[in-house]
C-alpha cells in the first residue's frame, strides 16, 4: 500500500513537470499568429475626428484599439481584421456608423457616420485622411500606428463636381495647431495650415477664421493668429474658411 502510494505521487508529480514544461514552451509562441506574424498585445493609441457638411460629427476622441474583427453585415466572411481604422471608428462612436456592401478588394466603405449618410449614390462620399494625408486604402486595410490622427469627412465625386453645392470637391484640410494649456489674461498664438487634398502638401493658411467663446479673429499671411481668453475654463477654438475642411484645439485656461 505505501508503495503504491509513493508510486501515485511520484507520476503526479511527473505529470504536473510535464504540463509546466509544455506551458513555458508554448508561452512564448502564444503572442504569435498562424505564419509566424507577431500578435501585438499592448493597445494602439490614436486620436480620430469626423467632420460632416454643416458641424462636426466626432470631435477629436483619443481611443486605445486592439486588433479586433468587424463585421458589419453579419456575415462571417464580410469581415476586416486587425487594427485598423474600422476599429477606431467602431470604438469612437460606439458603432453609430453604417457601411455599404462588403468588398474583398476594399473591405466595407464607410455610409453613414452619427446620422449624416452618403452613399454611393449621392454626391459625396466619405474621404479617409491619416496624419494629414489621404489614405491610400480603405477603412479596413488601413492599419494604425501609435499615434496616428484619424479624419473623415465627406467630399464631392469626380460626376457630381460641376453640382457640388459645399464646395468640396478636392477641399483644402484645415490643421490648426497651438498650446494645450494658456493662462488666462495672456496671449496665446496658433497657426493653420492648409493641407492639399490630393497630396497633404502644407502651406500657411491666409484669411482662416478661429472662433471660440464670443472670439472671432483671422489668421495673417503666414497662417498665424493671437488670442487672449480673461478667464479659466476650457475652450474649443473652430478654424475654418471656403472650400475647407474644418480643424479645432481644444486649450485649458488657467488662472
Amino acid at each position: 500500500m505505501i508503495k503504491t502510494h509513493l508510486t501515485f505521487s511520484r507520476s503526479l508529480a511527473l505529470g504536473a513537470l510535464a504540463v509546466a514544461l509544455a506551458l513555458a514552451l508554448v508561452t512564448p509562441l502564444a503572442g504569435r499568429a498562424a505564419g509566424g506574424h507577431a500578435l501585438r498585445a499592448s493597445a494602439t493609441k490614436v486620436t480620430i475626428r469626423v467632420e460632416g457638411i454643416n458641424s462636426t460629427l466626432l470631435s477629436s476622441t483619443r481611443v486605445s484599439t486592439t486588433s479586433s474583427t468587424i463585421d458589419k453585415d453579419g456575415k462571417p466572411a464580410d469581415s476586416c481584421t486587425g487594427d485598423t481604422a474600422a476599429v477606431a471608428l467602431q470604438d469612437a462612436t460606439h458603432g453609430d456608423w453604417t457601411a455599404g456592401a462588403y468588398s474583398a478588394s476594399l473591405g466595407y466603405p464607410v455610409v453613414g457616420i452619427r446620422g449624416e449618410s452618403h452613399p454611393f449614390t449621392s454626391d459625396y462620399y466619405w474621404s479617409l485622411w491619416i496624419d494629414g494625408k489621404p489614405a491610400t486604402t480603405g477603412i479596413c486595410g488601413a492599419t494604425l500606428h501609435q499615434g496616428d490622427s484619424i479624419l473623415f469627412f465627406p467630399q464631392c465625386s469626380q460626376a457630381s463636381a460641376a453640382k457640388c453645392p459645399q464646395g468640396l470637391f478636392d477641399p483644402a484640410v484645415l490643421e490648426l495647431r497651438g498650446p494645450a494649456v494658456a493662462k488666462a489674461g495672456k496671449q496665446l498664438t496658433v497657426t493653420v495650415r492648409s493641407l492639399s487634398n490630393l497630396t497633404g502638401k502644407a502651406s500657411a493658411a491666409a484669411g482662416v477664421k478661429l472662433v471660440t467663446a464670443g472670439h472671432t479673429v483671422k489668421t495673417n499671411s503666414s497662417g498665424t493668429a493671437h488670442l487672449t481668453l480673461a478667464s479659466a475654463g476650457s475652450y474649443t477654438i473652430v478654424a475654418s474658411a471656403p472650400d475647407s475642411i474644418r480643424d479645432e484645439l481644444t486649450v485649458k485656461v488657467g488662472a
